[in-house]
């Protein structure tokens, strides 16, 4: 069964490319004033360790959201 979940981490301010590095896997959307880390998660602790970092780095924290993946029904009728 797959677990992972789709999320998005908004930080305050632009990550340079050094700190950038830290979240390999990760993709990161550069906007006006934040930075937004777009990925995939495998469980809780990925993503507490994610949470982890950025307060270790002293990242400002703006936003997390995490999304369930897409359920599949495979007995559904069409």
């Amino acid at each position: 069964m797959n677990t992972t979940r789709s999320i998005r981490i908004t930080v305050r301010g632009r990550l340079s490319s050094h700190l950038a590095a830290t979240f390999d896997g990760l993709t990161l959307v550069r906007r006006t004033g934040r930075t937004e880390l777009v990925g995939e998660v495998a469980d809780q602790a990925h993503l507490h360790g994610l949470l982890s970092r950025i307060r270790d780095l002293g990242l400002e924290l703006e936003s997390v959201t995490v999304t369930d993946p897409e359920p599949s029904h495979p007995d559904r009728e069409r």
